[in-house]
This record gives C-alpha cells, sequence and structure tokens, in this order.
C-alpha cells in the first residue's frame, strides 16, 4: 500500500518502554544536530500533546521546555485546564494564547476577501496554521525546536492539517499508534482522567476523532497494521478482524488520497529538466540549462505540463499562487495560466506595510495582464495584532527575520484558505537556488502544495522570464524576499546569484569537493565551506519531519561535500 513517507513499521512489537527511548532518541539526536536550546510544544490536553511533553521533559529537562496553550471558542475549559495541569504537573513553563481574535479578525476582514465560500473546516485548518506560526514564533526567538504531537495512525489518515499542527521539526509519536500512545501515556505518567477522555482534533465544538474518522482507533490501528506493517490484502485483513472489506478500502482510500500531507511538496527536479537537454549537465561547467530558443521552449513546455498533471492527478479545479511582484512569482503566474487558462489560476497579493505594499503594484498588473481573478489586502493589521497577542518576553527578543517568518507563515495561512474553500493547490515560487540554501521560511513560502521551480536556478528563471515575455521592470527588479524593508536576496548571500547558482551547481549537481568548486568559481576555500555548511544545515527544511524511525533510516549524505564537512 502506497503511503507517502510512512513505510511499514519495524519493531511492531515494541514495549512501551522501547517506544519511550525511541521518542526520547529523537529528540536528544534532533536538538543536537539543530545544536538548539529548547523545546517548544503546542498543549491541548489531550493525550498526545501531553504525552510528547513528558517525553520532552525527559530528553532535555523540565527548563528547556516550553508549553503553548492556544485556545480557541472550540476549545473547552476542560482541556484547557488538562494542558495546565500537564504543565504545571511537568514543572515546564508555558503560555496561554488567546488567538480567538486573532480569528475573528481573519474571519471579518480577510477572508470574505478571499473566498466566500468558507466553512468550519476552512476556518479550524486556519487555527491550527495559526497554532504554527505562534509555535514558530517562540522557537525562532528562543533557539528552540517545535515537536509535533501527532501520531501514526493520525498521520496515516492525513487527519492533521498541512502546515498546520502537521508543520513541526519533529514526530516523537509518529511511530506509535493511538492505542500504542495510550499504553506510552500510562508509563511517563500522564493523568488517567486526560487518557481516557474521547480524542477530537479540537477545530471546532462537538468534533471528536471517531465522527471524523468513520471509527474508532481500536478498530483503525489493526487494520493500518496489517495493511502498512504487514502488508496484507484487503480480504485477508477483513476476515481477521471481521470487518467488511469496503470499510477496509475506505480507510485504505483516505490514506492514499493524503499521501501529499505526508511529504514534501511535489517538484520538477532538476534531473527531470536536464534529461530533456542537449547536453548532459554533468558535462557542463555551468548551472545555465537554458542555452537557446530550443532549450527555453523544451523547459516552458516541461514545466506547463508538470502544473497541468498535477492539479489533474489531485482532481483540483486549480491553484492558487502568491504573487510578490518578483520575478519568480510572475514566471510561476504565466506557467500556471499556460497550462491551465486564466479561469482556474487565483493570484494572493499581500504586502506588509508601506514599504512592501508599492512592490506589489508590479503583481496587480501582471494579474490583470494575465486575466487571472486576485485579490490584493494590507497583511500589516494582522501581523500586528498576533505580535500584540503573543507574550511581550517573546516580541521584545524577535529579531526581524523572526517578523519575516511570521509574515511569510500568515501569508502561506492566507493561501491555503483559498486553496482549501476553492479546491485548488497552492503553487509555490521557491527557485533552486533558495531552496538549496533553505533561503525560504519553513512552512512559509516554504509551505506549498507544488514547487514547479525547484529544478531552474535563479540565472535560469530570469533567462526564461525574458523568454516569456515577463514585464522589463519586474525582470530588472533587485531579488528580494519582501519580508523588510530595503532588503535584497544577493546581500543576504553575499555574492550575486550569477556565482552562487555556479558555485551550488558544483557542489550539488555536479558533486563535486569543496576545493573545486572554490577554483571553478574563483573563491576562496573557506567561503565555499560557508555555503556548504549552510547546505547542509537547512536540510531539515527540505525534508518530512522525521520520526524515529525515518531518522534513522536518513543517515547517508547525498552530496560528497557533506561527507567531506563531516570531516572539518
Amino acid at each position: 500500500m502506497t503511503t507517502g513517507l510512512l513505510a511499514a513499521r519495524n519493531g511492531t512489537s515494541l514495549s512501551p518502554a522501547d517506544r519511550c527511548d525511541e521518542g526520547i532518541s529523537l529528540i536528544e539526536d534532533m536538538m543536537t544536530k539543530a545544536d538548539a536550546d529548547g523545546i517548544v510544544v503546542n498543549l491541548s490536553g489531550g493525550i498526545d500533546s501531553s504525552t510528547t511533553a513528558a517525553l520532552a521533559v525527559e530528553a532535555v529537562g523540565a527548563t528547556d521546555v516550553h508549553g503553548l496553550c492556544m485556545p480557541t471558542l472550540a476549545s473547552t475549559d476542560e482541556n484547557m485546564q488538562d494542558a495546565q495541569m500537564v504543565a504545571d504537573n511537568l514543572g515546564i513553563a508555558y503560555d496561554t494564547i488567546e488567538i480567538q481574535p486573532i480569528l475573528d479578525m481573519f474571519e471579518d476582514s480577510l477572508a470574505p476577501r478571499i473566498s466566500p465560500h468558507g466553512d468550519r473546516t476552512a476556518i479550524g485548518n486556519v487555527a491550527a496554521r495559526l497554532r504554527m506560526a505562534c509555535a514558530y514564533y517562540a522557537a525562532n526567538t528562543t533557539s528552540s525546536l517545535v515537536v509535533g504531537t501527532s501520531n501514526r495512525t493520525e498521520r496515516l489518515l492525513g487527519y492533521f492539517t498541512k502546515y498546520g499542527d502537521g508543520g513541526t521539526d519533529l514526530l516523537p509519536l509518529g511511530d506509535c499508534y493511538k492505542t500504542d500512545v495510550r499504553r506510552l501515556a500510562r508509563l511517563v505518567g500522564v493523568p488517567t482522567a486526560i487518557i481516557e477522555k474521547p480524542p477530537t482534533g479540537g477545530l471546532w465544538a462537538g468534533q471528536t476523532d471517531k465522527n471524523e474518522l468513520g471509527a474508532s482507533y481500536q478498530v483503525l490501528d489493526p487494520v493500518f497494521h496489517q495493511l502498512v506493517d504487514t502488508q496484507r490484502d484487503v480480504t485477508t485483513i477483513a476476515a481477521a478482524l471481521h470487518l467488511e472489506p469496503a470499510d477496509i478500502r475506505q480507510y485504505m482510500n483516505r490514506s492514499v488520497q493524503t499521501a501529499h500531507k505526508r511529504a514534501p511538496p511535489t517538484a520538477l527536479s532538476r534531473r527531470s529538466i536536464t534529461q530533456m537537454m542537449t547536453r548532459a549537465s554533468n558535462t557542463a561547467t555551468t548551472a545555465s540549462v537554458i542555452t537557446g530558443k530550443r532549450t527555453h521552449s523544451q523547459i516552458r513546455e516541461r514545466l506547463t505540463t508538470f502544473i497541468e498533471n498535477a492539479v489533474d492527478d489531485a482532481d483540483a479545479e486549480g491553484v492558487v499562487i502568491n504573487m510578490s511582484g518578483g520575478i519568480d512569482s510572475s514566471v510561476v503566474a504565466m506557467l500556471a495560466v499556460e497550462a491551465l487558462g486564466p479561469d482556474r489560476v487565483y493570484g494572493i497579493i499581500l504586502p506588509c506595510g508601506k514599504a512592501t505594499e508599492a512592490a506589489t503594484f508590479d503583481a496587480v498588473g501582471l494579474a490583470e495582464t494575465l486575466g487571472i481573478d486576485h485579490t490584493m489586502m494590507q497583511l500589516h493589521p494582522v501581523v500586528k495584532l498576533v505580535e500584540e497577542t503573543l507574550p511581550s518576553n517573546l516580541t521584545e527578543a524577535a529579531t526581524t527575520r523572526t517578523h519575516g517568518n511570521l509574515v511569510a507563515r500568515l501569508r502561506m495561512l492566507c493561501a491555503y484558505y483559498a486553496a482549501n474553500t476553492m479546491s485548488r493547490l497552492v503553487l509555490g515560487t521557491t527557485t533552486r537556488s533558495e531552496w538549496l540554501l533553505g533561503y525560504f521560511t519553513k512552512y512559509g513560502d516554504g509551505g506549498v502544495d507544488l514547487q514547479p521551480l525547484i529544478g531552474l536556478y535563479k540565472t535560469d528563471v530570469r533567462q526564461l522570464a525574458r523568454k516569456m515575455g515577463v514585464p522589463t521592470e519586474i525582470c530588472e527588479k533587485t531579488p528580494t524576499a519582501g519580508v523588510r524593508a530595503n532588503q535584497s536576496d544577493e546581500t543576504d548571500f553575499g555574492m550575486t546569484y550569477d556565482v552562487l547558482d555556479k558555485l551550488l551547481w558544483c557542489l550539488v549537481d555536479a558533486n563535486a569537493d569543496v576545493e573545486y568548486a572554490a577554483e571553478e568559481c574563483g573563491l576562496d576555500v573557506e567561503r565555499v565551506k560557508q555555503y556548504a555548511h549552510t547546505h547542509i544545515q537547512t536540510h531539515h527544511k527540505r525534508r518530512y519531519p522525521p520520526s524515529p524511525a525515518m531518522q534513522k533510516m536518513d543517515t547517508s549524505p547525498a552530496c560528497f561535500h557533506e561527507l567531506e564537512m563531516k570531516f572539518e
């Protein structure tokens, strides 16, 4: 059975003590690799978050674990009291952040302009993504990791919000079915009242997991153990568990349909592009793949086919694009219109403050030229309210980068509100240059369904843009992430894209050693090592958050410079 990144689970007979050790080891390992100072965990008052918090305390100590309780009108007093009780019992610091006023502002001011078709599920997803954004604000400010609380059953069924509660750095319970979690919770001392509570996602009043999933975990866990871990067929499972085959197929189909939630964004790889070219990429000494009219046409056709096929495969109505007025989002918007037609492309333009508002006028002009439906709204009031709602010790310590990451995550939240209510996919605009250096916000502009430009360096995109007829004023703009005034990509990188792209091509695509890359690019070896280190350190932004089993599988260096740097 295809389940995304969740393969058959090894060690299915592990005891609760073994599961506990695995979860603790994952937290310790990730903390060491990230050189993090602490852990942030969202506390809901449920069994999963309570057990996760207990594991975190076992791994790093109570002083380095920080809990966040973020109630809405859908949250019950009982759950919030239980969350605070768990924090008190574990001896961890926690903050209660009332996010309902932020949701109210979103529903009143932004939602009607983004899409008139919102429902409680869409708003519930907004709440989950808002919690993620707040958790990462805390984590970015305190140099901490965000620990996820989802279990294996929820992951296999896609019973979580993509880039909401699914947006974390690691998943200590990721290999535990819900019934495993219950046994583990008893071992680590989670109060019995919490263990025996009816589980709920808490996205709206009266919601329960059993009603949403169509069966209890006592039914679902054995089904998925046999489907995924032992790879048995539906007929055999039905006979063994005394269930209807149709019910098992329904659970299996849900897992297959939600596989996209358990994987990084679908991307058009560099290899698939270079395979089309008349010149193999590994014989070239340049990063560019667009060498003439023929290659431009080939790549353009490949990109539009990629978008069209992905939308068709998802049975989606179209795509949503966050348009900034920059070259990358402009190219993606034009490709999407070529692939799908203007009626199936929706642009969201979200400046934050006066400095970025001026830059978005080009986005409006392009949207009008392309004939696509679009909306432009000032995001600053929502960002301001979020920062006013967060604890002052966090906002006072926050850097410009932390603020910029919050803006990017709120833009993602808005794009997915449109996508969820319109049955569309969110189309990303990140280039290969940005991707390889982690020059994007995790679960912000990196939080999308499709990444068509991941196979193209910035220099490729520039050439493609000119040949596609992207307006000259957009092509010649200084590249910027648009998260702060007077910011530019090349200033942040410390070199131009022309040099950077060649360097990254040498290190990653040609798989060269550091010395060779330095010689080819005319750079100092120590400087090249800095970029190689950045590529390695931002690996977590390009992968799915690991469970204990996944972390054990992710051990081999993908590039030669990664092996080289291990001996530094």
